[in-house]
């Protein structure tokens, strides 16, 4: 869950906030005799009792979100601005594509399984879900997505709420997020967040140190769970809302130093990882420019790496802007990193009671009616499809049970499809897909325009039998291929 979707600004520099400033003298020892009580994560939507069991069983946690307000508002607002359908490219995922068919194959279809360089995935939050309803959440999440993100279980305030004592987060991590993303094959599983320095939330033991005590426990943070995950973990969102709630960056002076040091710590102990900042603010506000700046001045500057740009995009829908989003995607893109859309949601109004410090105006709510809610889905979908930059877009969340913005899943609260939920589905699966099918194909190439990426195919062979497998389509010579089981046996 996002803590913010807009914020009054705080310049990126080594200036000290003093908005967001925290009494930093209180002792390591006192903040890991925390109680349970105060262990707990009253800056959530959801609130973790006392009593209450981490083994990830359903119904160990409560939920404290809002309901949809009765008091509709008589109209929605004023439509976005779009863009036209028909100045969309996707020419940069597709291209002339070539599979050699072998003599006498017949009833030949290849279908496309996942894209190169692009993935559709969801935050994921199983210990939120009722025993009764676990199995189809699970399978619905396994159908629907290609990607995961722990929505809150990896957060360091959850995942290690008193100093040490993270081994069952650890464990319901590799068992209830890890092991289901591998069993689903998913291509790729975010770790969201290695640290969250806002610190407005509530108490937490590591953002109560001083700033010494707080740099070495951060580091030990990221070697330790980066090391437990490697591999595991396929990105990595290293700091989340650093521009308008910096925290502990801002009050301990720790631009120049420990923020590109982590970030040095976390490659080091996994290589092949991803490392992103998220943040908010970078496509429908001003943000972007912030962010470049963050990356260039306090990353690059110290030989730091960083791999990619985590984007929410928590849309009010009156508030949507295609045309200032291109411009701020072309914008970011000018760092040549790779950019995903990591928390999209939908809302109309701040229409729902206050829950968070941060929120005193209310909390998002979404009266979109069902056809309004497939159309902007299914365009934003489509237009950061179309930008070659964007490698994946990720949900933050898809259910009215089990999502932080009442009312924006697109499946209802008794489980029922709204029609955005079909009209994803027909999205990804026919026209953002190539699907080919040829009774009796001449022997030799044969030619088929497709997107790019991972296809399964199905043919009868000389000899009668079926034979099926997988290719892979890129571009330069990997947009030929061969059927490889194309013996007569």
């Amino acid at each position: 869950m996002t803590g913010c979707l807009a914020g009054v600004g705080v310049a990126a520099d080594t200036t000290q906030a003093q908005a967001h400033a925290t009494n930093l003298s209180t002792a390591a020892g006192a903040a890991g005799a925390a109680t349970a009580a105060e262990a707990e994560e009253p800056w959530s939507a959801y609130v973790v009792p006392a009593a209450a069991s981490m083994q990830g069983s359903a119904g160990s946690l409560q939920h404290r979100a809002p309901s949809i307000p009765a008091a509709r508002p008589a109209a929605l607002p004023q439509g976005p601005v779009l863009v036209q359908p028909g100045s969309l490219s996707l020419s940069h995922r597709q291209g002339q594509l070539a599979v050699r068919v072998p003599n006498g194959a017949r009833n030949l279809t290849l279908q496309l399984k996942r894209h190169a360089d692009f993935v559709f995935g969801t935050a994921y939050y199983p210990e939120k879900v009722a025993a009764a309803d676990l199995d189809w959440y699970k399978s619905m999440t396994a159908s629907m997505f290609q990607g995961l993100t722990p929505e809150t279980q990896f957060k360091w305030f959850y995942y290690e709420r008193v100093p040490g004592q993270y081994q069952q987060a650890k464990d319901g991590l590799d068992r209830d997020y890890i092991q289901f993303a591998q069993d689903a094959g998913f291509s790729l599983v975010r770790g969201h967040t290695l640290e969250w320095s806002k610190v407005d939330f509530g108490p937490f033991w590591a953002h109560q140190l001083n700033c010494s005590e707080y740099v070495a426990a951060l580091k030990h943070r990221v070697v330790r769970d980066v090391t437990l995950f490697k591999g595991k973990f396929q990105q990595y969102d290293v700091f989340n809302e650093i521009i308008e709630a910096p925290g502990l960056l801002d009050t301990c002076n720790l631009w120049d130093t420990a923020f590109p040091d982590i970030f040095k710590l976390a490659h080091e102990t996994d290589p092949e990882a991803q490392l992103c900042i998220n943040d908010l603010g970078l496509i429908e506000a001003g943000n972007a420019l912030k962010l470049i700046r963050i990356i260039k001045e306090h990353l690059w500057a110290h030989d730091a790496p960083i791999h990619c740009i985590g984007i929410q995009a928590h849309f009010e829908y009156a508030g949507i802007n295609m045309t200032h989003q291109q411009q701020q995607l072309d914008l970011l893109a000018t760092l040549g990193l790779d950019m995903f859309i990591t928390e999209f949601t939908l809302f109309t109004s701040w229409a729902g009671p206050p829950i968070l410090p941060d929120h005193p105006d209310g909390w998002p709510v979404s009266y979109l009616d069902e056809q309004t809610q497939a159309d902007m889905t299914t365009q934003l979908l489509k237009f950061w499809f179309s930008h070659p930059a964007v490698k994946g877009v990720f949900m933050w969340g898809w259910w009215d049970s089990n999502i932080w913005i009442p009312g924006a899943g697109i499946y209802t609260v008794d489980r029922r499809p709204k029609l955005a939920a079909a009209a994803v589905q027909q999205l990804l699966q026919q026209e953002l897909s190539t699907n080919v099918t040829a009774e009796a194909p001449a022997a030799g190439w044969m030619q088929f325009k497709g997107f790019y990426g991972e296809y399964v195919y199905s043919f009868v062979n000389q000899a009668g039998k079926q034979k099926t497998g997988v290719l892979h389509f890129g571009r330069g010579a990997a947009r030929r291929q061969s059927l490889l089981q194309a013996d007569t046996s």
